[in-house]
């Protein structure tokens, strides 16, 4: 996942190294290169169900969001399956960019970075919103929705 402009700066400078370092070369609970969390390998398309399962092509068995052994998927939840890549990412533990010691850092696949980060997510959102608001009352006055229609604006 690439770094945001505003927080390159908090990141060290040898960041892709201690990044490829982590996802490739330290092996988690699954083993190197593949999701701590789930055990999803890196690079490969995969076919995964709305409930979390997916298909491990090396053991040839279904796994579920944890990594360990599944039921395989009856004829509705097939129809349902979907393919993905999986990228995995470097994450922080504590979402704190300046702080790399090895336990804060962790190798996880998109769907476990999401999962993970949920209420930070939130926590962000809240706080645009707040800035947003702030803004408007600052130049406007008290904050007031606008929908815009073609070319006019109407209040």
């Amino acid at each position: 996942m690439p770094i945001r402009r505003e927080t390159r700066r908090l990141y060290p400078i040898d960041w892709p190294l201690i990044s490829k370092h982590i996802r490739f070369e330290v092996a988690g609970p699954h083993g190197a290169g593949r999701c701590w969390k789930c055990g999803r390998p890196h690079g490969q398309e995969l076919r995964v169900l709305p409930d979390g399962r997916w298909f491990d092509v090396e053991l040839h068995t279904w796994r579920d969001a944890r990594g360990k052994e599944a039921a395989w998927p009856d004829m509705v939840d097939a129809c349902r399956m979907r393919k993905t890549r999986v990228i995995l990412a470097a994450c922080h533990r504590d979402h704190d960019p300046p702080n790399v010691k090895p336990k804060n850092l962790a190798a996880w696949c998109q769907r476990c970075r999401t999962l993970n980060d949920r209420e930070h997510h939130r926590r962000q959102f809240r706080l645009t919103i707040l800035q947003r608001r702030a803004m408007g009352d600052l130049f406007e006055g008290s904050y007031r929705r606008y929908h815009y229609f073609g070319s006019f604006c109407v209040r």
